[in-house]
């Protein structure tokens, strides 16, 4: 599609399309497990979610990628087109296959994701600086490592150096190599697992939420630390400040995209000129909501990402 005008939020990082089955409990090593209602979601990959949920909140949002020409391509463009996001920048190559995922969802309704190799392997400097440049009217710049992690932060660079953007990058999945410096991330965003690896933790730790993302913070010389805690709430530090958001309760349905679309209500708040801890705060109500909707680029009644009418209708019904 074409560019739709001045863009406030620029996504870089993969699609996929993500093929999702319903499990009873993770498998063991070596164990064949049964798998029920195996299908195709409307699910992408990081880059495509975070955009959509964006758009459907009616942030404009300009995505930057790599995909095949193929049909899984084509629906990462319809998803992303629909919701109202230029993909004027979601490059097309043919000598590339767009990614694929697989998402396996326990009774409990918690996800596990196996991702596939991202088309954004092939995504240039060059493309990404182009992109930038053509977008640099934007406030805010979202990345993270759906895609290979130097390509995301490459971008982060940029945007942050050249343009003044704020930056969020959502180090998901952990690379296997060290990150170096990340003083141009404005935020890194991640989950209290991921964030105790880095912090060569347990997983069962009980080291308190401040000493970790201070610690993040410090290893890392980033402004900000966002850790999203599952249905513990979130906790954050921006510069000197540190607080945490507690969880809404809810009944959880669907847990998938819930990461990615708190991120991108995260960058709307931003956007619409709130607080970072506002944007948290709001964020978290909208992840809250998201889970008790199924799916997450569906366009069903109901279900996915919602819209931002809707959002303050359920924090509305909460207060």
């Amino acid at each position: 599609m074409g560019k739709m005008g001045p863009i406030d939020v620029i996504v870089l990082n993969s699609h996929g399309v993500g093929q999702v089955c319903h499990i009873k409990r993770f498998p063991r090593r070596g164990e064949t497990l049964e798998a029920t209602n195996w299908h195709v979601e409307e699910d992408g990959g990081k880059g495509a979610t975070v955009s959509v949920a964006l758009g459907r909140l009616g942030v404009s949002t300009g995505y930057i990628g790599k995909v095949g020409y193929d049909p899984w391509g084509d629906m990462g463009d319809q998803w992303m087109s629909e919701s109202g996001v230029d993909t004027t920048y979601m490059y097309r190559d043919h000598s590339v296959s767009t990614g694929t995922g697989l998402i396996l969802i326990e009774e409990d309704s918690t996800n596990t994701i196996i991702d596939g190799d991202s088309a954004c392997q092939a995504l240039t400097l060059e493309e990404t600086k182009n992109a930038i440049e053509a977008m640099k009217e934007a406030k805010v710049f979202i990345t993270g490592f759906g895609m290979p992690f130097r390509k995301a932060l490459d971008g982060a660079k940029i945007a942050k150096q050249e343009y003044g953007m704020t930056t969020l990058c959502n180090v998901s999945p952990l690379p296997s190599e060290e990150m170096g410096e990340l003083d141009y991330l404005d935020y890194m965003v991640l989950n209290d697992v991921e964030a105790k690896m880095l912090c060569n933790l347990p997983e069962d730790s009980d080291q308190e939420n401040y000493e970790i993302v201070r610690t993040l913070q410090q290893k890392y010389h980033c402004k900000g630390v966002i850790m999203t805690c599952s249905s513990k709430g979130s906790a954050i530090i921006d510069g000197d400040e540190y607080w945490e958001v507690e969880a809404t309760p809810v009944k959880a349905v669907d847990t998938i995209g819930a990461g990615d679309g708190n991120l991108a209500a995260v960058a709307a708040n931003l956007v619409w000129g709130k607080s970072l801890r506002e944007s948290t705060e709001w964020a978290s109500k909208y992840a809250a909501y998201k889970v008790t909707r199924p799916g997450s680029m569906t366009k069903k009644p109901g279900c996915g990402y919602p819209n931002r009418e809707e959002v303050e209708r359920f924090i509305d019904s909460i207060k």
